[in-house]
């Protein structure tokens, strides 16, 4: 892996609510930011715009949407072409 690479997934995962995230997904194969939302109590905007970070970063992949009350909801699983790495991080810190 190259220096760019590296620090581009230790910026995803620099905050404690992606890491929470991937967590719970890891956990539950895939999940939506409005049933993480409603699980920890945190804003569902800040879940939404943590996801899509997560998205971008490689990390997570939406796998399924569905219609909510007009809104559409996204699930996310981890499937990403980083997915894998940060996974063996997690279990790393893990037994840390």
């Amino acid at each position: 892996m190259d220096d760019r690479k590296a620090a581009e997934i230790a910026k995803a995962l620099g905050h404690p609510l992606r890491i929470a995230l991937i967590r719970a997904i890891r956990d539950q194969g895939q999940l939506s930011p409005t049933r993480f939302s409603r699980e920890t109590g945190e804003p569902l905007g800040n879940v939404s715009y943590h996801a899509k970070a997560l998205e971008a970063a490689g990390i997570l992949r939406v796998t399924e949407t569905a219609q909510r009350r007009g809104a559409l909801e996204h699930f996310y699983a981890l499937s990403g072409p980083n997915a894998g790495i940060v996974l063996a991080v997690l279990d790393l810190l893990s037994t840390a």
